[in-house]
Order: structure tokens, then C-alpha cells, then sequence
């Protein structure tokens, strides 16, 4: 079990958690998040093949870079999501990002694959793009870029990399056909970051329809 500021951190982001499964945004036992704990290369995240409508403290373990499972949560049949090497990558080359989560909405996974060609979704003009850190006025554009799904995620981190800036001037992207990956410093930024991009597929799919 974690202490301290780690157990406030888990507390947190299960509420996060606990919150998006609520919103239908994590079927099944899809879906993985993570925070960075009081130790800067050492990740709190969520463990793997967990139904998040379950999901409790108890479903949250402590990584290292590689993606090791850490003691005292190395126990049989316990591991991080295959997914971790996308965590793990982007901690290691942002400094600042302190929190990453990964959802699969409906419209989140359906944009993905059908503008999968484009390779991103352009937000342009909508007020709720003030939600995504940094931006103060809605007179901007946003991209959304998206990679291609794989099993492997060597392949995946290296069709992001060329989205990758030093400074990190995207909030998030897409795997086609799977789902949204964003991050922020904290979680609550974090969080917001999902509810804004999943505010933004509702209205980027309303207004294609007219």
C-alpha cells in the first residue's frame, strides 16, 4: 500500500479513474493510467486486466523506467499494462509531464480510425480549447495527431516521435481504431486535458453531420 504523498497521488488519480468509467470511457478492462511518484523515475499505475467499474487502491502499482513492478506490488499475477512503454517513454523525455492517462470513449476510438488518413483532427475556433494548458484564447488551432495502431510499441513511440517537439507543443494524441492518450503536470490537468478532447470529438462529430 502506498503513504504519504504517494497514497494522496493514488487517491487521486483513482478518483480520475473511478470518474471516466462513470463517463463510459474505459470498457471492459481497457484502458491504463499512471502518476509519477515522490521518486522521479518511478511511476504509480494502474495494474493490468482490472474491470475499472472494480478498480480500487488495491489495483495500483509502483513501476520503475523499464516498467518493473516494484516491491511490495511484485506479486504473482500482478503486472502494468502492455501499454507502459508509452508511459514510461514520455516521463522519461518530458520532465514536466508528472501524469499520463489513456482512455477508449466511442468517439474517441471511431474518430481515430476514420481520420486515421489525415493523420490528426484540427480543433479550430470552439471556446473548450482553453481548456488544454497554455492556450488563452479560443483564436487558435490544435492538432490531434494519429498514429497507427500495433501490437508493438516500438512501433507506436516511433510513429509519435516526429509529433514530439523538445518543448512538447501538443497535449495529447491518438492510436487509430484504440483510443486517446493526453498528460499534464498534475492529474487534475491531466484529467481535464481528457475531458476537454472528448468535449471537442463530441463537437468535431456534431458538426460534420451538418
Amino acid at each position: 500500500m502506498f503513504t504519504d504523498e504517494n497514497l494522496t497521488r493514488s487517491q487521486e488519480l483513482l478518483r480520475a479513474i473511478v470518474f471516466f468509467n462513470q463517463k463510459g470511457w474505459s470498457p471492459a478492462t481497457s484502458t491504463n493510467y499512471s502518476v509519477r511518484s515522490t521518486i522521479a523515475d518511478q511511476y504509480i499505475i494502474s495494474r493490468s486486466g482490472v474491470d475499472k467499474s472494480l478498480f480500487s487502491l488495491n489495483d495500483l502499482i509502483l513501476i520503475n523506467q523499464k516498467g518493473e513492478v516494484l516491491p511490495p506490488f511484485n506479486k504473482s499475477g500482478i503486472k502494468s499494462s502492455a501499454e507502459t512503454e508509452i508511459h514510461t517513454a514520455l516521463y522519461a523525455k518530458y520532465p514536466s509531464v508528472n501524469c499520463v492517462l489513456h482512455t477508449h470513449s466511442i468517439l474517441g476510438t471511431t474518430l481515430s480510425q476514420t481520420m486515421a488518413g489525415a493523420g490528426e483532427i484540427i480543433f479550430e475556433g470552439l471556446e473548450i480549447l482553453k481548456g488544454l494548458e497554455g492556450n488563452k484564447t479560443h483564436e487558435l488551432s490544435a492538432s490531434l495527431p494519429i498514429v497507427p495502431n500495433s501490437q508493438e510499441m516500438k512501433d507506436i513511440l516511433s510513429s509519435l516521435n516526429e509529433h514530439l517537439t523538445p518543448e512538447l507543443n501538443i497535449h495529447g494524441f491518438l492510436i487509430a481504431g484504440h483510443g486517446l492518450y493526453t498528460w499534464g503536470n498534475d492529474i487534475a490537468t491531466a484529467k481535464r486535458h481528457v475531458e476537454t478532447f472528448e468535449f471537442l470529438f463530441e463537437c468535431f462529430h456534431a458538426m460534420r453531420r451538418y
